[in-house]
């Protein structure tokens, strides 16, 4: 899958290694790292799976939070994110009404699955994370990041993910 890591950074290079170390804390390489991703590949090497990618167009390995290609690049995943959480709720509020206790301990028809695919910080169900590789889950904490980090200019590097 593609996922952005929003970066703060001077350039594109600087963007790119700044979210290789967060990939890196992904995929459980670094200190306090998860397992959230069995490898990633940035759009800067040649056998990334979406570098040339139709739908995708040719993506520079960084774009600028500040171009519109960035700012929309960045949106489409907080859009695709937010959807993707509220069709998932969504089910998960209709199977909870039709099971009992016992069905959902025994996660009948996937439903403590869903609950765990929602309750997730980092992994399939989260598609934009920091420069520390944490997940950013919602508007919001995208919005947060951004103020926090107001001085910085930022960046989204979009990056190849298997899990």
């Amino acid at each position: 899958m593609l996922i952005r890591v929003l970066v703060p950074a001077v350039d594109s290079p600087e963007a790119v290694s700044t979210a290789r170390y967060a990939l890196d804390r992904l995929t459980g390489i670094s200190d306090g790292a998860s397992t959230a991703f069995d490898y990633y590949k940035t759009l800067d090497e040649s056998t990334a799976r979406y570098r040339d990618h139709p739908r995708y167009g040719g993506l520079d390995p960084a774009l600028s939070l500040q171009s519109e290609t960035g700012k929309q690049f960045l949106e489409d995943a907080v859009e695709a994110q937010e959807a993707w959480f509220h069709e998932t709720l969504d089910k998960l509020r209709v199977k909870l009404e039709s099971l009992d206790s016992e069905s959902v301990m025994d996660d009948v028809d996937l439903t403590r699955f869903d609950c765990y695919r929602l309750g997730q910080f980092a992994g399939p169900s989260v598609w934009i994370y920091d420069q520390h590789g944490a997940g950013l889950r919602s508007r919001s904490a995208v919005e947060q990041h951004l103020e926090y980090n107001g001085e910085d200019e930022f960046w989204v590097v979009p990056a190849d993910v298997h899990y």
